[in-house]
């Protein structure tokens, strides 16, 4: 039985524009492929998303690497807010509806920037914080642990008190899905921005838990 759902967040809460993101940090003297990948950071990107380092001091190395002076919070802000195409309401009130039944938790490979924005009332058009659609924010910058590390995922359930036997995730990455389905939790892949309800309610109803 399922009581609980986990979902990644870019591409799959909101839909992304890596090439806007990208275009960004170039403006800003950032090579983005010395640092991203299609899936995880490198290098100084990937320290700020898994707590290393905070927000100043990402942006006084993004200022080192661009040979700039300074970056601004605001630049940096701008620049990682690039990914976020937009946010459909109907993704939102899907999460909503399954919160009538289900345990649902954000576990997202992100950000200090990224969810400054995403906790504020500009996340959606509905003037709600991504917290209003969600139990619990599980954020790997605040976890110090980073997907498909195991280590995100058993963090997660010990905090929530969830058992992997009756957790479902949700993500557009297999590498992070299959890293889940290793330690007992069901996965469910998606295409990057797919609509995704229509599978996870299959996936519900063929394990009994709809």
């Amino acid at each position: 039985m399922v009581k609980n759902i986990l979902f990644d967040m870019g591409g799959v809460v909101f839909r992304q524009n890596s090439e806007e993101a990208y275009r960004r940090f170039r403006e800003a003297g950032i090579d983005p492929d010395d640092y991203m990948g299609e899936y995880g950071q490198k290098g100084f990107f990937l320290d700020v998303e898994t707590g290393k380092i905070g927000a100043d001091e990402f942006c006084r190395r993004m200022a080192e690497a661009a040979g700039r002076e300074s970056v601004s919070w605001d630049e940096a802000q701008h620049c990682w807010l690039g990914f976020i195409r937009d946010v459909p309401l109907e993704r939102l009130h899907n999460l909503s509806k399954l919160r009538e039944k289900y345990h649902v938790c954000l576990l997202s490979n992100t950000n200090p920037f990224i969810m400054a924005f995403t906790r504020s009332d500009r996340f959606s058009a509905e003037g709600r914080p991504i917290s209003d659609y969600f139990d619990t924010l599980f954020c790997s910058y605040e976890m110090q642990a980073y997907k498909p590390n195991p280590d995100i995922f058993l963090k997660a359930l010990a905090a929530d008190g969830m058992k992997a036997e009756e957790t479902v995730f949700v993500d557009d990455s297999l590498k992070n899905v299959r890293a889940a389905e290793a330690l007992g939790i069901r996965g469910l892949h998606v295409a990057p921005d797919e609509d995704w309800m229509k599978n996870l309610t299959a996936l519900l109803r063929g394990c009994g838990s709809l």
